[in-house]
């Protein structure tokens, strides 16, 4: 049996519907972007409050809508960054913080399997808000964090 390069590997796996990041995409230094659509009045949001929308506490936007929080996968590159930064929690505590949330009746974010359907989500749910690498962000909304955007020095996912 004659053993599959990257390439082969990858397009089998998409044709099989398993999505994949690439870990070429967010590059040592580069920062990550907290995104809401382009439309959003939103600007601009403390720590606490980030940390509140993505451990799933109800918490409204700018434009008075509930936000709706999408993680990308655990595997994607930037989402441990996230965690810790954001979250204060490892990958393993995350898993095991949203196992016990679960048990509590309570969902968790959902998540993206990819950097264009996280993308995509972020710009046509209302009230959508993401991460993503800076360089992935497109046209949506980066917004500034504690008054830092991701382009700052002190930016928290730096």
């Amino acid at each position: 049996m004659q053993a599959l390069n990257r390439r082969e590997l990858l397009t089998a796996l998409g044709a099989c519907g398993v999505a994949t990041l690439s870990p070429r995409v967010l590059a040592a230094g580069e920062p990550i972007a907290v995104v809401v659509s382009s439309g959003s009045r939103q600007r601009h949001l403390s720590l606490d409050k980030l940390r509140r929308i993505f451990l799933a506490l109800p918490t409204d936007d700018d434009d008075g809508r509930r936000f709706v929080p999408i993680n990308l996968a655990p595997s994607a590159n930037g989402r441990a960054r996230f965690d810790q930064a954001v979250l204060k929690l490892r990958p393993e505590e995350a898993a095991r913080y949203w196992i016990d949330q679960r048990l509590r009746g309570s969902k968790p974010p959902r998540v993206a399997s990819s950097y264009e359907i996280c993308r995509g989500a972020v710009q046509e749910l209302p009230g959508a808000i993401s991460y993503l690498p800076l360089s992935q962000a497109g046209s949506l909304r980066a917004l500034a964090i504690d008054g830092r955007t991701p382009n700052d020095a002190g930016y928290i996912l730096r």
